[in-house]
């Protein structure tokens, strides 16, 4: 913990910026949940499938390759094309808008963002550059920094968001608004406070022959990486973004929404405070001492299980007594599906930080694979089960089943992939 740029310090860190903005979050959430309705904490969720698969989206994954390059010049390279790749996209994005987005917002049964798709692309644009400068600082190991401008931007974003709740309206404008001033924020205060090199990375010259270098470098990421996390994302937000084509109501959308912000709080806390980290960790140890690879994740992973063991079993015996208690009775179906969800989360608690190897050890290709796998497999048990049932509690089961065996098979891919043993495991 004491030593410098350590593995332990810069995961402190990090867990010390997503662990205290999980508090202000979690404050601000039960304040919030009494003052937006389920409906529009539905609409909401709606909106947020098309940003959060679109924002993420825009990079092309390029980001994710960031902790790579081994010279400043060819990180430099590689930044300014994920720029260029993201604004392009953003534009296009924008285009499709205008040219079709009635029809698109028809044919989900999304009719009710109206005038807001228009909102879908300049904050898809905000989100790739929230991205481009947070895997910008991990590579520059700014983690206190990090933290720093993390939890002040959460703060000020969730206090906009109840006075304008209470002063303005409780509508989705309020939710939509606050989503666009948080990115402003943190990108604003990334590039002032957390990056001593933003100017000279962004002013260095970079030729046209460079940037085909390093593209053709990271081939593998805007062909496996960058679908794979528009499949990705898109697959995690399913029930947000097909409950209403399936016939289910915006509310439905709004206990599904809710019930994963208790969920994601150790991935949070996990992707945040150990992800991040551990991919830099890994590319070192790759790069310099292979054989070690092993034991580190498998050290990572007992720990990870231990909490993630703790945290399932408190989910389904008390989640929605906590729900009632402290959003009242309109969010205790949220609290049931939670109670239901968690049996999958558990499989994705696990294996969310270890994810990072298919990256470092260049096998985006079957991390690809898999993503298509679990989004095939997850809208044809949306959709079979619809058939069955209109339930949104039993249509989370289904849910859940088939989403815990997937999991189940991809922790053990990961220790394959490092050739630990699976008895072990």
């Amino acid at each position: 913990m004491r030593k410098q740029g350590s593995f332990a310090q810069n995961s402190a860190w990090m867990f010390s910026s997503t662990g205290i903005s999980i508090v202000i979050q979690m404050v601000f959430f039960v304040v919030l949940a009494r003052i937006y309705p389920p409906e529009v904490y539905g609409l909401f969720g709606v909106f947020n499938v098309y940003i959060g698969v679109l924002g993420n989206a825009a990079t092309w994954g390029y980001t994710q390759a960031f902790v790579l390059p081994k010279t400043d010049r060819e990180f430099s390279a590689l930044l300014k094309v994920t720029l260029y790749v993201s604004s392009v996209f953003c534009l296009l994005v924008l285009f499709v808008t205008f040219i079709a987005g009635e029809n698109i917002l028809h044919a989900f049964k999304h009719e009710q963002l109206g005038l807001w798709m228009y909102a879908i692309a300049p904050i898809s644009m905000l989100m790739s550059l929230d991205r481009i400068v947070s895997d910008w600082a991990i590579r520059n190991k700014e983690f206190k920094q990090q933290m720093i401008w993390s939890t002040s931007t959460t703060f000020v974003s969730k206090a906009f968001n109840v006075f304008y709740g209470l002063r303005i309206a409780p509508t989705v404008a309020g939710l939509v608004v606050t989503t666009a001033v948080q990115y402003v924020l943190r990108v604003a205060g990334y590039a002032r406070f957390a990056l001593v090199d933003f100017k000279e990375r962004l002013l260095q010259k970079t030729t046209r022959a460079e940037m085909r270098e390093v593209m053709q470098e990271y081939r593998d990421y805007p062909i496996y990486i960058h679908w794979g996390n528009v499949i990705n994302i898109f697959s995690n937000n399913l029930p947000a973004a097909l409950l209403p084509l399936l016939g289910f109501t915006l509310a439905d959308v709004g206990y599904y929404s809710n019930s994963l912000i208790l969920l994601d709080l150790p991935i949070r806390m996990l992707g945040a405070g150990i992800s991040a980290v551990f991919m830099q960790k890994a590319a070192e140890l790759v790069r310099h001492r292979r054989h070690e690879l092993a034991t580190h994740t498998w050290r990572l992973y007992k720990n990870i299980l231990f909490v993630s063991l703790l945290f399932m079993m408190v989910v389904m015996l008390l989640g929605e007594p906590l729900y009632t208690l402290f959003l009242g009775n309109n969010w205790s179906t949220a609290g049931r599906a939670a109670e239901v969800l968690i049996i999958f989360y558990f499989f994705r608690m696990i294996s969310a930080p270890l994810s990072a190897l298919f990256n470092v050890l260049r096998k985006e290709k079957k991390s690809f694979i898999f993503q298509v796998l679990l989004a095939a497999a997850r809208i044809s048990g949306l959709f079979i089960g619809a058939l069955y049932t209109t339930d949104f509690i039993q249509l989370m089961w289904i849910y859940t089943i088939i989403n815990a065996a997937l999991y189940f098979v991809y922790c053990i891919w990961i220790f394959k992939l490092i050739e630990y043993p699976i008895a072990k495991a």
